[in-house]
């Protein structure tokens, strides 16, 4: 049973690893003695144990002999195709990894913007900022795709003697990314790159590549999106972000079948490493295209980072071509946004079913371009500007019209803004499908502008959207047999809009594909949804609770009178009233000890909002891991500060979170069974004015302030007779539900009141 247990968490042995890539026992041996490089083992009582994820990635770069190649299997197959085709129905660590790239860690942030902000000039010099982005690239791809190779550049750091060995370096870093690149069939000297850089010292280089190196493997993409932000890049450069990249993947891929991907303009592989994501390993084929060879090599090493050896190439001497080799069953991209034809052959060898795409501007182009590399019956989802829905220009609105007609359009979905690092620009997806004939009547548009988190001054998808999203398109496609208005009820019931026109109708006027133009943002429109009105309507429900608390706090009195003052009450300094426990060191539960999937959450700054943990956190760590940290758990009423970072006001645990994790950034306070204090009056004394001031004065000055244990403990605490701090602490939890309350019934107010103006306006409700 250990060895189930095992399979779960990631880990092989060496029998399952021969088992898996169809080899005799004694091969796992040999390739272990003769290759340097070969992951090195964990160990688990007498057995030893590798990670499955690094097995993968070793065997990525081994071809099967002729000799040995498997019914079904084609020349250039590798032993890591066996060993996760074999891997049956339960999903690979690499794809557990590649999950994990969408939930990026506070300390990842944090790094990146160590490695973005002035190190970056230290390290580049007279080099561009290019160059220093793909040096971290390396570093990163190394540190997890090649391990063996990367035990070579710590010895090299170690080793080191300064300036003199800056270039040696370098060099060495870059023969790596070269090696691996052109094992992939892509030629970009990466070597000439790095060596451009021209380090202020080798003490800044080492600590760009150590930083570089400690950050998960979602940093990646976080470089390359705060390198977009940074440079100012156009249309034509800039990354998608991994939520846009997600929701296209939802939309039309089928998790664990066996599918062909194509993204013709692949930017740094988003796109790609989504679908692989979203269909698992080595169930389908990735195909990926650019005119340009430095994208190209990032989204090399992006996808190679990931365990995803996709086919990627720049050399396509006819941008858009008419014959293809082959057909593929899902296209994913994110063209460039209003960009002008090439120069060469460009229009006049392109297929143009739906009509030719006006000269300066090819929206229109990659649209077709995507629908000509499906095969029949295949989807694209194509990221389109919101101005392309309806736009005046005659040969657009005219392809706009054919592709309607012929069915080729099934829904169109509006999002936020300032998705991207770059631009604000809001986009929609436009799902389309290459069919003889149209397999529905009508179009669902979807106006989801109003879903995402705001993050620094970007949104940001979150799975919640990207669930919401696809909770009510995804029947759609499947072809789902119910009324036209369900699906208008269902956006509704996770917050947004949508309504099914009749293909006809979208045709006959002026064939817009912007949803707002058929949900009353633009014309008068479907009238607005019932049931949006209903659940506004809630606000009947919340002025009963509130009069109800209200006639409490009247039979009651104010609940308090005028008091002698703090006399003859009791005052002691924090560590004689708790037990003060700072969480485990970083060194002891790092970032590579977590994950987002199953097991115990860990508590961080960023989980303490308004005096309460959050219902769910960032972070986890697997069971048999917290075994180990007992020392740290929580239990009801601890109350848990901040340790390392700004500080804010504490949090009390509540039932629902015994047996969550501290983090290494928090502390936490737990009463002794003799302090005459009660918890939840404790907790509130920290969430005072003072207290808080207290704490932040004397966190350490430092980049990261840092409050330790000892200081925290001589914090001064007052406290009157346990009863009068319990009825205290009542008085003050019932004025919190009433504010709360009234919270609710403004919000409620104000749903209600927005929601009857579009139905007061369109005239589907009258005033008594």
């Amino acid at each position: 049973m250990q060895l189930a247990h095992d399979e779960q968490t990631g880990l092989v042995t060496r029998n399952q690893i021969a088992e898996r890539a169809g080899v005799k026992r004694p091969a796992v041996s040999n390739w272990a003695r003769r290759h340097k490089d070969f992951p090195s083992p964990v160990r688990s009582g007498d057995t030893e144990l590798f990670h499955e994820a690094e097995i993968t990635r070793w065997l990525m770069n081994r071809i099967i002999p002729r000799s040995q190649l498997l019914e079904g299997e084609q020349a250039g197959t590798t032993y890591a195709d066996r060993f996760l085709r074999t891997s049956g129905d339960r999903p690979s660590a690499e794809s557990e990894v590649v999950e994990r790239t969408q939930r990026i860690g506070a300390e990842d942030e944090k790094a990146v913007d160590q490695l973005m902000g002035r190190l970056a000039d230290r390290v580049r010099g007279p080099a561009t900022m290019a160059d220093f982005v793909n040096l971290c690239l390396i570093v990163m791809y190394v540190r997890h795709a090649e391990p063996g190779r990367w035990r070579r550049i710590e010895h090299a750091m170690s080793a080191g003697q300064g300036a003199r060995d800056v270039q040696s370096l370098l060099r060495c870093l870059g023969d790596m990314a070269q090696d691996a690149l052109r094992r992939n069939g892509d030629r970009t000297d990466m070597r000439s790159s790095l060596l451009q850089l021209e380090p202020r010292s080798w003490g800044d280089l080492t600590t760009a590549v150590r930083t570089a190196a400690g950050t998960g493997v979602g940093a990646f993409q976080l470089v390359w999106e705060s390198f977009s932000a940074r440079e100012g890049l156009q249309s034509s450069e800039f990354c998608s972000p991994v939520g846009l990249a997600s929701l296209s993947a939802a939309l039309v891929l089928t998790p664990g079948q066996r599918t062909s991907v194509l993204d013709p303009y692949m930017r740094g592989g988003e796109m790609l490493a989504a679908a692989h994501r979203h269909i698992g390993g080595a169930r389908g084929t990735v195909h990926g295209e650019t005119l340009d060879g430095r994208l190209q090599a990032v989204a090399s090493l992006y996808l190679l980072h990931l365990g995803v050896r996709p086919k990627l190439t720049s050399t396509r001497s006819d941008r858009w071509p008419t014959n293809r080799g082959h057909g593929v069953d899902v296209v994913l991209t994110n063209p460039p946004f209003n960009m002008s034809d090439a120069p060469g052959p460009g229009r006049r060898t392109g297929d143009w079913p739906y009509g030719s795409p006006p000269q300066g501007n090819d929206n229109f182009a990659w649209v077709q371009y995507a629908l000509g590399a499906l095969v029949p019956g295949g989807r694209a989802v194509v990221v389109m500007p919101v101005k392309a829905g309806n736009s005046v220009n005659t040969a657009e609105c005219e392809i706009r019209r054919a592709l309607v007609r012929g069915g080729a359009v099934e829904c169109v979905i509006t999002l936020p803004s300032h998705l991207f690092s770059a631009t604000p620009v809001p986009v929609s997806l436009w799902v389309l499908r290459r069919a003889e004939h149209p397999a529905r009547e009508g179009i669902l548009f979807v106006d989801a502008q109003e879903l995402g988190a705001k993050v620094r001054r970007r949104r940001v998808l979150r799975d919640t959207d990207r669930e919401a999203i696809t909770a009510v398109v995804r029947p759609w496609l499947d072809g789902e047999q119910c009324p036209d208005g369900e699906y208008a009820v269902r956006a509704a019931e996770r917050g947004f809009s949508a309504v099914v026109v009749a293909r006809q109708v979208v045709a006959d006027e002026g064939c817009s594909l912007r949803p707002a133009d058929y949900l009353g943002s633009g014309k008068y429109g479907a009238a607005p949804v019932t049931a949006q009105l209903l659940e506004a309507g809630e606000v009947v429900g919340r002025t009963d609770e509130l009069l109800l608390l209200e006639r409490r706090a009247r039979e009651s009195g104010n609940g308090y009178r005028t008091g002698s003052g703090p006399g003859g009450w009791n005052e002691a300094v924090l560590e004689d009233l708790c037990e003060i426990r700072p969480g485990p060191s970083y060194t002891r539960l790092p970032a590579a000890a977590r994950t987002a999937d199953a097991g115990v959450p860990l508590v961080f700054p960023q989980d303490l909002v308004d005096g309460r943990i959050a219902d769910e956190t960032r972070d986890r760590v697997p069971w048999e891991t917290a075994e180990r940290f007992k020392t740290f758990e929580l239990l009801p009423n601890d109350i848990v500060c901040v340790r390392t970072g700004a500080q804010q006001r504490p949090a009390l645990v509540s039932g629902t979170q015994t047996g969550w994790l501290l983090s290494s950034n928090v502390t936490r306070l737990r009463v002794r069974p003799d302090a005459e204090i009660d918890p939840q009056y404790l907790h509130a004394y920290l969430g005072l004015r003072y207290s808080r001031e207290w704490m932040s004065h004397r966190a350490a000055a430092t980049a990261a302030p840092s409050l330790s244990s000892a200081a925290l403990g001589h914090l001064p605490v007052r406290f009157p007779p346990i009863g009068q701090q319990r009825r205290s602490v009542r008085l003050l939890d019932e004025l919190g539900r009433r504010a709360d309350a009234y919270a609710s019934y403004v919000s409620a107010l104000g749903r209600l009141r927005a929601e009857l103006a579009e139905h007061l306006l369109h005239g589907s409700v009258e005033p008594l």
